[in-house]
């Protein structure tokens, strides 16, 4: 045992909670624990389409020196699991949010550029939402170049200031892909039937709304086993699937 109880808790820990901090799908999207590391497939839980998914293990390989392992203090230790965490929790933030784009409902912009027209388009996403009966305020993801549209100067304010209030929007995150190859997507709306805090997904319950993550093996850390050069073979990994249970529950917007 390369680790002791203890010190493996506390890398665990610390995987949960640099997931929670570094992911936009787990801080925007609840997420449901189907407390069965074993299990392959969940029901899509969609009324019109009911279907099965099948649960995707994503892992991130990573070695770490032994004399960093069984040191007394754990920070090279943390910082590694930390790095790895990350580039975990952008790796599922690629996958989450370009799968969204198939079968969304759409709001257009007709004009490029201008604040009211985006406003116009971001009215009409909450209109769609709500029509699903999603009434609290939404979430909106966006990718850096809609970040900059949404954030351009009226009158000496950024624009978030004028454009979020009546889109009903509480929460604004930027994401590096919102589909593949990128093409007209401004931005998602993902409406709810409960209030969520601003990036606070991962403490909300997944059952009220149109979107979740089923979890199988949560965001945590696997010790494989010795490799060469008297190194350690570590894993960050979780086992998921995006279910998007009602697609009338978000909405992309789109530029022209």
């Amino acid at each position: 045992m390369y680790l002791s109880a203890e010190r493996l808790a506390l890398a665990n820990q610390t995987v949960k909670e640099t997931f929670e901090q570094s992911s936009a799908a787990w801080q925007n999207i609840p997420h449901w624990d189907t407390g069965d590391p074993s299990q392959t497939q969940v029901p899509n839980d969609n009324l019109k389409t009911p279907n099965f998914l099948t649960l995707t293990p994503l892992p991130e390989d990573f070695q770490v020196m032994l004399a960093d392992v069984i040191a007394p203090k754990p920070d090279a230790l943390l910082a590694n699991v930390i790095a790895h965490t990350v580039k975990l929790a952008k790796a599922v933030d690629d996958a989450v949010f370009p799968a969204l784009r198939t079968g969304a409902p759409e709001a257009k912009i007709v004009k490029p550029g201008t604040t009211p027209e985006i406003l116009n388009g971001l009215i009409d996403a909450r209109a769609l939402v709500e029509q699903g009966g999603y009434r609290a305020p939404s979430s909106l993801i966006t990718d850096t170049k809609g970040l900059k549209d949404l954030s351009a100067l009226v009158s000496g304010y950024p624009g978030t200031n004028v454009l979020l209030p009546p889109a009903n929007i509480n929460s604004l995150q930027r994401v590096d892909a919102l589909e593949t190859p990128p093409a007209k997507a401004l931005a998602y709306l993902l409406g709810r039937r409960q209030r969520i805090a601003p990036a606070g997904a991962a403490d909300a319950s997944a059952g009220e709304e149109p979107l979740d993550l089923a979890v199988s093996v949560p965001p945590s850390l696997e010790v494989v086993g010795g490799a060469a050069n008297n190194m350690i073979q570590f894993r960050v990994r979780i086992t998921y699937v995006l279910r998007i249970k009602d697609p009338s529950g978000y909405a992309v917007i789109l530029r022209p």
